[in-house]
């Protein structure tokens, strides 16, 4: 199958050229040749790559039930994400158990939209004073012997952890050794403890300024730490709800290569206002802003990746080509599967999208498989 566009997003360039698409991968890319599929007029991107999203359309991961995992990963390739990691929240230990079981079966079963990397376990090993929208009377203290029974599942890509818990770092530890990526958020901490973190193996920060402790003069915290280090990637909910423009603009200085846009969103996402839930906790959904029922924290999100990119792009002044890499390069790097996916490079799998001048999705194709056609 050969595809043709006149704006081919490459990992250094872009280009007018031709994919050539056999076997599930990008076999070659191509300056002539006969095209199969003509995207001409359109953007032909890397398929994005959300790896922070609890749900969307009415479904969210908690749900346990393959039915809610495949609609959301059909719901997600309407905002061109072609791979995604399924994020649970704190719950009780068998409602945990059996949403990441879910995860391991419906990876190894396959679902109709966006790939399924792993699982993004959020929670319970948070700080309680910084626990957001996570029912305070489910967190834990970090237990290994707990920590074992959740990677057992097979479903976890990543963990959260809050730096600033007892027995942190031993988790952290714990988890690189098993090849469980870990992520820190959701704490107290300070810049020390976010530094011993990244140098015990942490290497992504959760939705960067919300849920941990700021920057000040004389007290860096957790956002400055995170802000110099170049050990840590950064996600950031670009909605310019959950953080301010100017505040964006002071992450993509300083850490540019190493912005991961995320969307935190839940089952709310792509529905009407109204009242909704996110695990064990009623939500309520007004002017595209999701909150608590009770208490009014911020709970989530209803952003979709192609409106986070338009954002990067039109309101922060963020090139298009550097806010692709923030929805597909970037996430690829973060997680280690960037051999695979997050660009578009002869070898790595055909996984790509095709936006129009005014970021609508038109075209979608995962593994080689047209998902969804112009």
């Amino acid at each position: 199958m050969i595809i043709k566009s006149d704006e081919i997003f490459l990992e250094n360039e872009i280009i007018p050229g031709y994919l050539s698409i056999g076997d599930g991968y990008i076999k070659d890319i191509l300056t002539e040749g006969q095209a199969d599929i003509d995207l001409t007029g359109l953007k032909v991107l890397p398929g994005f790559i959300d790896i922070h999203v609890h749900g969307g359309n009415g479904f969210d991961t908690m749900d346990a039930e393959y039915e809610a995992i495949d609609a959301i990963s059909r719901y997600k390739i309407e905002e061109g994400v072609t791979s995604f990691c399924p994020t649970t929240v704190t719950a009780p230990e068998p409602k945990i158990m059996k949403a990441l079981k879910n995860i391991a079966e419906a990876k190894q079963r396959g679902v109709s939209g966006a790939k399924i990397i792993g699982g993004f376990l959020e929670g319970p090993y948070i700080d309680k004073e910084f626990k957001g929208a996570h029912p305070e009377e489910f967190i834990v203290d970090i237990d290994l012997v707990g920590l074992q029974k959740y990677i057992d599942t097979g479903a976890i890509k990543s963990v959260a952890i809050a730096p600033n818990l007892d027995n942190a770092y031993d988790a952290i530890k714990f988890c690189k050794a098993r090849g469980i990526d870990v992520r820190i958020g959701h704490s107290g901490a300070d810049c020390g403890q976010v530094q011993e973190a990244i140098k015990y193996g942490a290497n992504i920060a959760i939705h960067t300024y919300n849920a941990m402790t700021g920057l000040s003069h004389r007290s860096p915290g957790f956002v400055g730490e995170t802000l110099v280090n170049d050990g840590i990637y950064n996600e950031i909910i670009c909605d310019l709800i959950h953080v301010s423009k100017r505040a964006i603009q002071v992450l993509v200085k300083c850490k540019r290569d190493k912005v991961v846009l995320i969307t935190d969103c839940m089952e709310a996402g792509g529905l009407p206002e109204g009242v909704y839930k996110l695990g064990e906790l009623e939500v309520v959904v007004k002017d595209n802003v999701v909150r608590l029922a009770e208490g009014g924290s911020l709970a989530g999100s209803t952003l979709s990746v192609i409106s986070a990119v338009k954002n990067m792009n039109k309101i922060i002044g963020v090139p298009l080509f550097q806010a692709v890499k923030m929805a597909a390069q970037n996430p690829a790097k973060a997680l280690g599967i960037y051999d695979e996916i997050g660009s578009l490079a002869v070898g790595k799998k055909a996984d790509l999208i095709a936006i129009d001048d005014d970021f609508n999705v038109k075209f979608v194709m995962v593994d080689g498989k047209v998902i969804k056609a112009v």
